[in-house]
């Protein structure tokens, strides 16, 4: 699913994902220092989105002239433009080009797959990455155990949020006109005896989902599965999809239910990172 990116947002998830002080004794191989001087003046503009030569000097606490030289090759392959009339430098076109670029080729199931098949194998049951279109939530990975399989997910099958783990950790970060829109217009199809049907308890529920950071699916969507779920936040800090576990009744007694949540709440959060979010 693709993400919408403003100008500034993906240029500074370029500059600052990864954040490009070099480390020398952390480094591999040949590290050329006008290169680290040059990414370093990009960082700079994490700060102020306009910079003078002398201001930029100060900052990198170089000599003007090294800083000119710098700033003119940044500014002749399009990584900075200077305004005509301030004379001041802003980041350039070329970092927008290529931040795009980055996001095209990202697929957020080769992120999140390792995250979600060390869930699978440590609890030794089915890990689920989703998404969320127009009220439903979208199965877009699975990864079973040979010892729990979780027969009623498929990747690619639809389901209702308000019944599902992934579905109201999503719900509790999305705005209110979307529940307006896509759950409260109609009424709240009612999948097992514990199913939420009421606008006042799911709303409910939710708070307490923003409040603990995680959600639970106590047989909502089918008798004898529990699930816990976290959301994914992406670098504009929206809730675009969410990961889970789930366990059939039986299995409950095998794991620690508080450590499977602390998990799965750590492995959402490093999915988040990847994907550009900073918490």
């Amino acid at each position: 699913m693709p993400f919408e990116v403003s100008y500034n947002e993906i240029i500074f998830y370029m500059l600052g994902k990864e954040r490009l002080m070099i480390n020398n004794e952390k480094r591999k191989g040949v590290v050329v220092q006008s290169v680290v001087r040059a990414l370093e003046i990009l960082r700079c503009f994490e700060k102020e989105p306009l910079l003078g030569i002398s201001e930029i000097a100060e900052y990198m606490e170089l000599s003007k002239s090294t800083v000119y030289g710098l700033v003119n090759t940044l500014t002749s392959y399009g990584y900075l433009e200077q305004l005509p009339q301030s004379k001041k430098y802003k980041l350039g076109m070329k970092l927008f080009e290529q931040g795009n670029l980055v996001q095209r080729r990202m697929d957020i199931r080769s992120e999140a797959r390792p995250w979600c098949q060390l869930l699978s194998d440590k609890y030794k049951t089915t890990a689920h990455l989703a998404t969320h279109s127009d009220g439903n939530i979208i199965y877009i990975d699975k990864v079973d155990n040979t010892d729990s399989v979780v027969i009623y997910s498929q990747v690619g099958k639809r389901a209702p949020m308000h019944c599902t783990g992934v579905g109201k950790a999503l719900l509790a970060y999305l705005p209110e006109d979307y529940l307006d829109r896509f759950i409260f217009s109609h009424a709240l199809v009612r999948m097992t005896d514990k199913t939420i049907t009421s606008r006042d308890d799911l709303l409910e529920e939710l708070k307490k989902i923003r409040e603990q950071g995680y959600s639970v699916d106590y047989e909502e969507i089918e008798p004898g599965l529990r699930c816990i779920a976290a959301p994914i936040f992406d670098h504009q800090d929206n809730a675009s999809m969410a990961i889970s576990i789930s366990f059939p009744y039986g299995r409950l007694k095998d794991i620690d239910w508080d450590e499977a949540v602390r998990d799965v709440q750590y492995y959402a959060r490093q999915i988040s990172e990847r994907i550009g979010h900073t918490y």
